[in-house]
């Protein structure tokens, strides 16, 4: 089985919005047989079965769908492509303060702005108001206005051309029960 590794999205002034446990994929774990690029070594993925207890402040509630999880320390967005079974359904692409990966667990401020991508790489940008609301009301420093802005060039550049980042999304699954694998030690 792979290990468990517990997620934690704050807002910019550090209040808990939401955790969750994923299962910690092992860098050879072949998401696909299509002919995929690869992430990058340091990149964390995530397997979160349908079904895993999502913890909101509003609530819990059991994740509808399969998702695939990514992430990377120095990167100001994380990727959330979900799948109706073994089929991709969207990507949200998020933009972030660079997470911060400690033994098991990571923790992310969400800047509340994102992007939803489809399969065929059309995409809205989701929540902008809202980050320029939160913005202002919780005072993001320019470090952060500045950060979140290129990300979210450098993510709508991306699906543009349709290489890089998005073409690490596989949109068949090869199996739907990555957690159940066999760590490699």
């Amino acid at each position: 089985m792979q290990p468990e590794y517990q997620v934690e999205s704050r807002s910019y002034d550090q209040l808990l919005r939401g955790s969750w446990r994923g299962y910690r994929l092992d860098v050879t774990t072949k998401l696909s047989d299509e002919d995929i690029v690869e992430t990058t070594s340091d990149c964390v993925r995530l397997w979160l079965p349908a079904g895993t207890p999502m913890h909101w402040t509003n609530g819990t509630r059991p994740l509808r769908y399969n998702c695939l999880q990514y992430y990377w320390p120095q990167r100001w967005y994380t990727l959330s492509s979900f799948y109706n079974d073994r089929s991709l359904i969207h990507t949200y692409a998020s933009i972030i303060k660079p997470a911060s990966f400690e033994i098991e667990q990571l923790y992310y401020i969400d800047l509340d702005l994102s992007v939803l991508v489809k399969p065929d790489l059309t995409f809205e940008v989701l929540t902008q108001a809202e980050f320029d609301e939160l913005a202002d009301t919780l005072q993001y420093d320019e470090e952060t206005r500045i950060g979140a802005l290129m990300a979210m060039g450098t993510l709508t550049n991306s699906i543009q051309l349709g290489v890089g980042l998005f073409a690490t999304i596989p949109h068949t699954l090869r199996q739907v029960d990555f957690h159940l694998a066999t760590c490699r030690d």
